[in-house]
C-alpha cells in the first residue's frame, strides 16, 4: 500500500516538473539605433527645434507574429539624448511591420505638447521584413514651452540589429529534473521502515 502512495507521488512530482519545463515564445530580441534631424516645429518652420538631430537607442524583444499595444514589457531604453518623462513603449503590428516607439504617456505614437510633456514617437515601417524604413520622429520637451517638433520626409535613419551575443549558461538538460525526481522516489520507495524491515 505504502508502495503504491509513493510510486503516485513520485509519478505526480515527475509531471509536475515536466509540465514547467513548456516551450517558450517565437520572440527575437533587436538592438534598434535611429537618428531624426531637420525638425519643423508645429507651424512647419524649420531650424527652430531646440534639439536637432535625436539620436537614441533600445533593446526590443518582441513575438512578431502578435499585435502589441502600449506594450512596456521587453522594450529597454539604451540612450536618447532628449528626456523621457514616463515609460518607453512601443506598438507593433504584424501585418504591416511597422513599430511605433514612444513614452507611455499619452501612447507610444502619440505626445503631448500643450501643455508640453517630454515625450517622442518613432515611426519604423518594415522594422523586420526587409531593411527598416525611418518614416518619422517627433517630440515635445517641458524645458522648451509649449510645442512640439518633428521630421518630414523621412529626415533620418534607422538600424536594426542582434544584440551582441552573450556568453551562454551551461544548459541544464531538460531530463535531469526528472532524473532527480526518479531517484528520489527510488530512495523512498528502498528506505527501511521504522520496524527495521525493507
Amino acid at each position: 500500500m505504502l508502495y503504491v502512495k509513493l510510486a503516485r507521488a513520485t509519478l505526480v512530482a515527475a509531471l509536475v516538473i515536466a509540465g514547467t519545463m513548456g516551450a517558450s515564445a517565437a520572440t527575437i530580441t533587436k538592438v534598434v539605433d535611429f537618428s531624426a534631424n531637420s525638425f519643423v516645429d508645429g507651424s512647419l518652420t524649420p531650424g527652430v527645434a531646440p534639439v536637432d538631430p535625436v539620436m537614441g537607442q533600445f533593446t526590443i524583444t518582441l513575438d512578431p507574429a502578435l499585435t502589441a499595444s502600449d506594450e512596456t514589457s521587453g522594450i529597454a531604453l539604451d540612450s536618447l539624448n532628449i528626456t523621457l518623462g514616463s515609460s518607453l513603449a512601443y506598438n507593433y503590428d504584424p501585418l504591416t511591420d511597422r513599430l511605433e516607439v514612444g513614452g507611455l504617456a499619452t501612447g507610444a505614437d502619440t505626445v503631448t505638447f500643450s501643455p508640453a510633456q517630454n515625450d517622442f514617437w518613432l515611426f519604423i515601417n518594415d522594422f523586420l521584413s526587409g531593411t527598416p524604413i525611418f518614416e518619422q520622429v517627433g517630440y515635445a520637451q517641458v524645458s522648451f514651452g509649449n510645442g512640439i517638433f518633428f521630421t518630414l520626409n523621412g529626415t533620418g535613419s534607422v538600424t536594426v540589429s542582434d544584440p551582441a551575443p552573450s556568453v551562454p549558461a551551461v544548459p541544464l538538460p531538460a531530463s535531469l529534473p526528472l532524473l532527480l525526481a526518479a531517484l528520489g522516489g527510488a530512495a523512498i520507495l528502498r528506505r527501511p521502515g521504522r520496524n527495521g524491515h525493507a
